[in-house]
């Protein structure tokens, strides 16, 4: 099931591509893979978004020109454009097209060699919590 409507997801795709043009490289938000689908993950993750994204895309006309309708949302409802942009951004962040030309391949374990263990013990950070010693509350209240 779709989380938002057509009309809303013209709306995101147009702002998204005024947001994250190509370049350098990379492509604009709407050629970066399958946007509709991502969307629907970001919101699946942070369904707190999704009231205020429907507010916001809901102010960008249908036939509004993409930059003029940033434009105005920027001036006019920064906290709505800034709720599209970390939508769209985070959408587009995650595309694997988007990751593969970036380079990135994800988290990696990468354990700490032998000279890096014990980089904690270095200028004393640590030393004051050492010498406090052992602190905590008992969560049966005792």
């Amino acid at each position: 099931m779709s989380t938002l409507s057509d009309s809303r997801r013209a709306a995101l795709n147009t702002i998204g591509d005024v947001l994250i043009p190509a370049a350098l490289g990379m492509p604009c938000f709407t050629d970066a893979g399958d946007v509709d689908a991502m969307v629907d993950h970001v919101l699946s993750l942070r369904r707190e978004l999704t009231d205020g994204l429907n507010q916001a895309l809901d102010r960008v006309g249908a036939e509004e020109e993409a930059a003029a309708a940033a434009e105005r949302l920027n001036r006019d409802d920064p906290d709505g454009l800034a709720t599209i942009g970390l939508v769209a951004s985070s959408a587009y962040y995650m595309m694997p097209e988007v990751r593969r030309i970036m380079g990135y391949r994800g988290q990696e374990q990468r354990p700490a060699t032998a000279d890096e263990e014990h980089d904690y013990m270095r200028d004393g950070l640590l030393q004051p919590v050492i010498d406090r010693g052992p602190i905590f509350r008992d969560p049966d209240g005792d």
